[in-house]
């Protein structure tokens, strides 16, 4: 942790140097999941060119590597820069519910520097903050990760510990914040059209808001220059909450995803293997 600790005290100047270099590790010598991302982009861009292609998926390590070394920033930077990094394009769709004394789901995907979205959102919007995860395995890495995302106030909430911390919370008003674009389990999987594919989604955050009657909205993010991003919300659904609330939370959902993608598609984590389910496949286990 000290070693990070001090890497995090570099200059951000610096910083993005080694990003470079870890970007030309990662891409040109390593070939980290090159073919993962390939296979992505060939699903998702049919209509691209492989020159195309080829330049997003450069462009996305880039970003990839920017990511880590900002991601080891949040360890010790400060409030006053974090804020001026991050800001909110219209917090008032989400304060107009907590100011109320409404809880909030908020869904979102990784794009841009999902780490320092959660950071940024906590420090300008003064509300606590769940945010769910999925522990990891590394004990170390697994320390190191709960140290900078409860650095300016979220509370991580482990995903099989979201039921007890439902209850527990519930008088607090707060955002429960969950990223929520990668592949599901299959008894955690709702199917929903994505990129023209059938394509598996988790319905926990649908099924959180149907159960609490919480208002859900995503949060996006754009990256407006290196080291700096504007954070935006959008509603998703507001109760009462139908029957058929959980497809429709997830259809909403995985179309904002769609389109930041389309919008800026370098800026997604095309790394994850994110149709290794077919539906076929899913069905036949049923």
């Amino acid at each position: 942790m000290f070693f990070f600790r001090l890497l995090s005290r570099l200059p951000f100047p610096v910083l993005y140097a080694l990003s470079y270099l870890l970007y030309v590790l990662s891409y040109y010598v390593i070939g980290y999941r090159r073919k993962v991302v390939a296979a992505n982009l060939d699903l998702a861009f049919p209509r691209k060119t492989a020159a195309e292609k080829k330049a997003i998926a450069r462009q996305f390590y880039r970003n990839l590597a920017d990511i880590v070394v900002e991601t080891v920033k949040l360890l010790t930077i400060s409030p006053g820069e974090l804020g001026r990094r991050v800001t909110i394009a219209n917090p008032e769709v989400l304060l107009q519910h907590l100011d109320r004394g409404q809880s909030i789901v908020v869904m979102t995907g990784h794009q841009g520097n999902w780490e320092w979205l959660l950071q940024g959102c906590a420090l300008h919007l003064g509300y606590d903050v769940d945010a769910v995860y999925k522990p990891l395995r590394n004990k170390f890495s697994e320390k190191l990760m709960l140290a900078i995302r409860r650095r300016f106030g979220p509370l991580p909430v482990p995903i099989k510990h979201l039921p007890r911390a439902l209850v527990q919370r519930r008088p607090v008003v707060r955002i429960i914040a969950l990223v929520a674009d990668q592949a599901p389990s299959r008894d955690m999987a709702h199917w929903v059209d994505f990129f023209g594919r059938d394509t598996a989604f988790f319905v926990g955050a649908a099924k959180i808001a149907q159960r609490t009657a919480y208002p859900v909205l995503y949060t996006g993010m754009k990256r407006l220059r290196r080291g700096y991003y504007q954070v935006y919300m959008a509603p998703i659904a507001l109760p009462p909450y139908p029957p058929d609330a959980v497809e429709t939370i997830i259809g909403r959902y995985a179309a904002a995803v769609q389109a930041a993608i389309e919008e800026r598609p370098s800026e997604w984590l095309w790394s994850h293997k994110r149709w290794k389910h077919s539906r076929l496949n899913h069905d036949s286990h049923d």
